[in-house]
């Protein structure tokens, strides 16, 4: 009968047949699957059996594509190997942890088996159990994790920040020639520029940027919406969703994003574009990315370094940390873990404006600030790598910046 709910069926069936054959797999697996599925629960499903019943779930566009490469990589190429043939109902804590020693022994680092075991592996089976109703008890209970050492931030300095931009303005790219005979043809290219001016001074992800259309950004209030990411050649949705969000521009990514907008543009015509006339891809862009660093002597450093020194420069700036949260999509907790190294230097600003209320009978103690405030200075003067820890002060001392002071208007 048509209705609205078997309607509703049916598109649902059509979207798993449809990922079915895009994955190169025979859909009669699925349908197949289906009529049997009453007689199977209960029934002694194995954990490949299951996988492979339930493996459309995980599949794009139902889940980012990123995600679906890696819950096929983990489940076909670490977990059935071992514990395909168990059948769901024997799993226990003790045959998973059996599977992370081997897996640890073979070299993996313990943060890639948590990903494959915590990750993967534990969604698979909290389907069964809450989805399927095939367990009973979760055979996860019990499996615990020592904690797993996370890279910190690795942001930029101002000089390399500056330097990186500049070569991505004077660097001639390749374009292919077409029909003429003379090979490629080498030419700047303003929206790699802007990309990379972009992802330094807005924070957003490079998928973010990436996944950005003319439609997204509006220059007359200086803002653009995040509302898709771009990653491994597809649109999906953003990371999180807190990362659904309006960014705020400057006054000098304005004018760049003006400078490259179209004279003629459709709203879902790509911001940044390649050579070819494409969207960026983040992962294509690491070529001329890693090249720059290399020409220009920094070290290697990944694009999410960008977003780490537009953090780092604004936390060391002073800026409230709920328009922060906001402008990033990151939560004040993760703040707090990955950049409290730059949030101890706001810390600083807030006792600083505490201590105007003390009482006048300690002005030892008032000496004492000034000082630690003035050799924390020196020792940036001196060529501290790292002087981000040091821009607070400056910016509160704009007579001792070596540079204008960073502004809506003069940023850059």
């Amino acid at each position: 009968m048509d209705t609205p709910e078997n309607r509703e069926k049916v598109e649902k069936l059509a979207g798993l047949v449809a990922a079915f054959i895009k994955a190169g797999r025979d859909p009669f697996e699925l349908l197949e699957g289906g009529r049997k599925e009453l007689g199977v629960r209960g029934a002694g499903s194995t954990v490949a059996e299951y996988y492979s019943r339930r493996i459309a779930d995980k599949m794009s566009p139902l889940v980012r594509k990123a995600q679906a490469r890696d819950y096929r990589k983990h489940i076909d190429g670490y977990v059935l190997p071992r514990l395909g043939p168990t059948p769901l109902a024997d799993l226990t804590a003790r045959e998973i942890l059996g599977l992370r020693a081997e897996l640890l022994q073979r070299g993996l680092s313990l943060k890639y088996v948590k990903n494959i075991l915590a990750g993967s592996f534990k969604a698979m089976i909290r389907d069964a159990r809450e989805v399927d109703q095939l367990l009973d008890r979760d055979p996860f209970v019990g499996v615990r994790w020592g904690r797993v050492p996370v890279p910190p931030p690795d942001p930029f300095t101002f000089d390399e920040r500056q330097r990186i931009v500049d070569w991505f303005q004077r660097r001639s790219f390749s374009f292919h020639a077409g029909r003429a005979l003379e090979g490629a043809r080498l030419h700047p290219h303003p929206p790699y520029h802007v990309f990379v001016h972009f992802l330094f001074w807005t924070g957003t992800r490079p998928s973010e940027a990436a996944g950005l259309r003319w439609g997204d950004v509006d220059l007359d209030p200086a803002i653009v919406r995040v509302i898709r990411s771009r990653h491994m050649w597809e649109d999906s949705a953003p990371k999180t969703a807190q990362a659904a969000r309006t960014v705020e521009l400057l006054a000098e990514t304005v004018r760049l994003l003006e400078q490259i907008k179209p004279a003629r543009v459709t709203p879902d015509a790509p911001v940044f574009i390649n050579t070819n006339g494409g969207p960026v891809e983040p992962n294509s862009f690491l070529k001329p990315w890693y090249t720059c660093l290399r020409a220009l002597g920094i070290r290697q450093r990944g694009l999410y370094a960008m977003k780490d020194t537009y953090i780092s420069t604004a936390l060391t700036a002073g800026v409230n940390i709920a328009w922060l949260e906001a402008q990033t999509g990151v939560r004040y907790e993760t703040l707090k873990r990955h950049y409290g190294k730059w949030l101890r230097t706001e810390g600083a600003d807030q006792l600083e404006k505490l201590s105007r209320l003390a009482p006048s009978s300690a002005p030892k103690r008032r000496r004492r600030v000034q000082h630690r405030e003035s050799t924390q200075l020196e020792k940036c003067e001196r060529g501290d790598l790292n002087p981000h820890g040091c821009l607070a002060h400056r910016i509160l001392n704009p007579a001792r910046l070596p540079f204008p002071p960073l502004s809506r208007e003069g940023a850059s």
